[in-house]
Protein backbone atom coordinates (compact mmCIF):
# COMPACT_ATOMS: atom_id res chain seq x y z
CA UNK A 1 0.00 0.00 0.00
CA UNK A 2 1.31 3.29 -0.62
CA UNK A 3 1.94 5.81 1.71
CA UNK A 4 3.17 9.51 1.24
CA UNK A 5 6.19 10.02 2.89
CA UNK A 6 7.60 14.03 3.85
CA UNK A 7 11.02 15.22 4.01
CA UNK A 8 12.93 16.87 7.71
CA UNK A 9 15.27 19.80 5.73
CA UNK A 10 16.69 22.98 7.34
CA UNK A 11 16.04 26.38 6.14
CA UNK A 12 18.94 28.84 6.52
CA UNK A 13 17.90 31.70 7.76
CA UNK A 14 19.36 35.59 8.11
CA UNK A 15 20.53 36.51 12.02
CA UNK A 16 20.57 40.50 12.94
CA UNK A 17 23.66 41.13 14.23
CA UNK A 18 23.71 43.15 17.26
CA UNK A 19 24.04 47.26 16.59
CA UNK A 20 26.72 48.83 18.06
CA UNK A 21 26.75 51.18 20.41
CA UNK A 22 28.59 53.89 17.81
CA UNK A 23 26.08 53.41 15.42
CA UNK A 24 23.36 54.79 17.53
CA UNK A 25 25.56 57.28 18.75
CA UNK A 26 26.06 58.15 15.24
CA UNK A 27 22.89 57.92 13.96
CA UNK A 28 21.71 60.52 17.16
CA UNK A 29 23.70 62.76 15.81
CA UNK A 30 23.22 62.75 12.41
CA UNK A 31 19.26 63.20 13.90
CA UNK A 32 20.67 66.10 15.90
CA UNK A 33 22.25 67.92 13.20
CA UNK A 34 19.54 67.86 11.15
CA UNK A 35 16.74 68.76 13.93
CA UNK A 36 19.14 71.81 15.21
CA UNK A 37 19.72 72.77 11.83
CA UNK A 38 15.64 72.85 11.09
CA UNK A 39 15.61 74.62 14.11
CA UNK A 40 17.89 77.38 12.94
CA UNK A 41 16.16 78.30 9.62
CA UNK A 42 13.23 80.02 11.24
CA UNK A 43 15.56 81.77 13.91
CA UNK A 44 17.92 83.13 10.91
CA UNK A 45 14.62 84.74 9.96
CA UNK A 46 13.77 86.23 13.25
CA UNK A 47 17.63 87.54 14.07
CA UNK A 48 17.42 89.31 10.54
CA UNK A 49 14.04 90.66 10.68
CA UNK A 50 15.59 92.92 13.37
CA UNK A 51 18.09 94.12 11.36
CA UNK A 52 15.98 95.06 8.65
CA UNK A 53 13.16 96.93 11.30
CA UNK A 54 16.10 99.25 12.42
CA UNK A 55 17.03 99.77 8.57
CA UNK A 56 13.69 101.10 7.88
CA UNK A 57 14.83 104.06 10.22
CA UNK A 58 17.80 105.17 7.42
CA UNK A 59 17.90 106.37 3.63
CA UNK A 60 19.30 103.53 1.17
CA UNK A 61 22.01 104.72 -0.84
CA UNK A 62 22.65 102.14 -3.61
CA UNK A 63 22.41 98.92 -4.87
CA UNK A 64 18.75 97.83 -4.46
CA UNK A 65 18.96 95.56 -7.04
CA UNK A 66 22.24 93.82 -5.96
CA UNK A 67 20.33 93.41 -2.48
CA UNK A 68 17.65 91.66 -4.34
CA UNK A 69 19.29 89.01 -5.70
CA UNK A 70 21.39 88.40 -2.43
CA UNK A 71 17.95 87.60 -0.93
CA UNK A 72 17.16 85.05 -3.10
CA UNK A 73 19.93 83.97 -3.42
CA UNK A 74 19.65 83.18 0.73
CA UNK A 75 16.00 81.84 0.64
CA UNK A 76 17.87 79.44 -2.35
CA UNK A 77 20.09 78.22 -0.02
CA UNK A 78 17.77 77.70 3.20
CA UNK A 79 15.35 75.79 0.78
CA UNK A 80 18.45 73.90 0.48
CA UNK A 81 19.44 73.08 3.97
CA UNK A 82 15.44 72.26 4.73
CA UNK A 83 15.75 69.56 2.54
CA UNK A 84 18.97 68.40 3.21
CA UNK A 85 18.19 68.57 6.99
CA UNK A 86 15.17 66.20 6.47
CA UNK A 87 16.38 64.14 4.26
CA UNK A 88 19.21 63.33 7.00
CA UNK A 89 17.01 63.23 9.41
CA UNK A 90 15.62 60.51 7.28
CA UNK A 91 18.83 58.60 6.71
CA UNK A 92 19.40 58.80 10.57
CA UNK A 93 16.35 56.66 11.55
CA UNK A 94 17.22 54.03 8.48
CA UNK A 95 21.13 53.97 9.37
CA UNK A 96 19.54 52.44 12.68
CA UNK A 97 18.60 48.93 11.24
CA UNK A 98 21.67 48.76 9.39
CA UNK A 99 20.97 49.57 5.56
CA UNK A 100 24.17 50.77 3.37
CA UNK A 101 22.72 52.31 0.52
CA UNK A 102 21.34 54.68 3.66
CA UNK A 103 24.62 54.95 5.43
CA UNK A 104 26.47 55.92 1.91
CA UNK A 105 23.65 58.15 1.28
CA UNK A 106 24.50 60.21 4.64
CA UNK A 107 28.26 60.04 3.28
CA UNK A 108 27.12 62.04 0.58
CA UNK A 109 24.58 64.46 1.47
CA UNK A 110 26.06 65.33 5.08
CA UNK A 111 29.08 67.17 3.97
CA UNK A 112 26.29 69.31 1.86
CA UNK A 113 24.47 69.81 4.64
CA UNK A 114 27.37 70.76 7.11
CA UNK A 115 28.78 73.27 4.70
CA UNK A 116 25.21 75.14 4.70
CA UNK A 117 25.41 74.71 7.76
CA UNK A 118 29.03 76.63 8.60
CA UNK A 119 27.89 78.94 6.03
CA UNK A 120 24.92 80.27 8.12
CA UNK A 121 26.65 80.51 11.13
CA UNK A 122 28.91 83.25 10.07
CA UNK A 123 26.17 84.85 7.82
CA UNK A 124 25.14 88.54 8.32
CA UNK A 125 22.44 90.79 6.77
CA UNK A 126 25.01 91.04 3.97
CA UNK A 127 22.40 92.53 1.49
CA UNK A 128 21.96 95.35 3.53
CA UNK A 129 25.69 96.45 3.34
CA UNK A 130 25.19 97.06 -0.43
CA UNK A 131 22.31 99.65 0.24
CA UNK A 132 23.52 101.44 3.41
CA UNK A 133 27.00 102.86 3.94
CA UNK A 134 29.31 101.65 6.41
CA UNK A 135 28.39 104.52 9.16
CA UNK A 136 24.79 103.82 8.98
CA UNK A 137 25.41 100.38 8.91
CA UNK A 138 27.11 100.39 12.20
CA UNK A 139 24.01 102.40 14.11
CA UNK A 140 21.65 99.78 12.36
CA UNK A 141 23.60 96.81 13.83
CA UNK A 142 23.39 98.48 17.01
CA UNK A 143 20.02 99.25 16.93
CA UNK A 144 19.47 95.54 16.06
CA UNK A 145 21.20 94.06 19.00
CA UNK A 146 19.87 96.05 21.15
CA UNK A 147 16.51 94.87 20.01
CA UNK A 148 17.18 91.21 19.87
CA UNK A 149 17.31 89.04 22.91
CA UNK A 150 20.77 88.56 24.42
CA UNK A 151 20.86 84.52 23.30
CA UNK A 152 19.68 84.60 20.21
CA UNK A 153 23.03 85.11 18.87
CA UNK A 154 25.06 82.74 20.70
CA UNK A 155 22.27 80.28 19.89
CA UNK A 156 22.52 81.10 16.16
CA UNK A 157 26.47 80.29 16.52
CA UNK A 158 25.82 77.17 18.55
CA UNK A 159 23.80 75.75 16.74
CA UNK A 160 25.50 76.59 13.08
CA UNK A 161 28.86 75.30 14.75
CA UNK A 162 27.57 72.52 16.79
CA UNK A 163 25.81 70.56 13.57
CA UNK A 164 28.83 70.31 11.09
CA UNK A 165 31.03 69.15 14.73
CA UNK A 166 28.18 66.73 15.27
CA UNK A 167 28.06 65.29 11.54
CA UNK A 168 31.82 64.91 11.02
CA UNK A 169 32.06 62.62 14.09
CA UNK A 170 29.09 60.86 13.27
CA UNK A 171 30.18 60.29 9.69
CA UNK A 172 33.97 58.71 11.54
CA UNK A 173 31.75 56.50 13.54
CA UNK A 174 29.42 54.97 10.64
CA UNK A 175 33.03 54.20 9.10
CA UNK A 176 34.64 52.32 11.81
CA UNK A 177 35.41 48.75 11.85
CA UNK A 178 32.32 47.72 13.96
CA UNK A 179 29.95 49.66 12.13
CA UNK A 180 31.18 48.15 8.81
CA UNK A 181 30.71 44.87 9.83
CA UNK A 182 26.74 45.70 10.98
CA UNK A 183 26.19 47.29 7.91
CA UNK A 184 27.66 44.23 5.73
CA UNK A 185 25.27 42.08 3.77
CA UNK A 186 23.69 38.95 6.59
CA UNK A 187 24.91 35.77 5.95
CA UNK A 188 21.86 33.13 6.41
CA UNK A 189 22.98 30.49 8.72
CA UNK A 190 21.02 26.70 9.61
CA UNK A 191 18.56 27.22 12.44
CA UNK A 192 18.99 24.51 15.40
CA UNK A 193 15.90 22.94 14.28
CA UNK A 194 14.13 20.83 11.88
CA UNK A 195 11.62 22.58 9.30
CA UNK A 196 8.56 19.79 8.48
CA UNK A 197 7.99 19.76 4.53
CA UNK A 198 5.72 18.61 2.04
CA UNK A 199 5.70 15.36 0.76
CA UNK A 200 8.28 14.65 -1.65
CA UNK A 201 6.93 15.13 -5.27
CA UNK A 202 7.96 12.35 -8.39
CA UNK A 203 9.13 13.21 -11.87
CA UNK A 204 5.42 14.21 -12.97
CA UNK A 205 4.96 16.05 -9.31
CA UNK A 206 2.72 13.44 -7.93
CA UNK A 207 3.64 11.95 -4.60
CA UNK A 208 6.23 9.19 -4.46
CA UNK A 209 4.76 6.01 -3.43
CA UNK A 210 6.44 3.19 -1.34
CA UNK A 211 5.34 -0.22 -0.79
Amino acid sequence: MASRTGTTVTHPHPVRRPRPRIVTLACLLLALAAVAQLAALPLNYWHQDFFHTAARSFEPTDGVAFAALGSTADLAADLLTAVLAIGLLTLAAVNVVGVNGARIAAWASAPVLACCATVGAARSPRPLYSIYSAENMDRITAMARDGMPEWLEPLLLTLGLGAPVAILVALVLLALPPANEFFRPQTPVDPSWPVRTSPAAGPEGSPRAGS
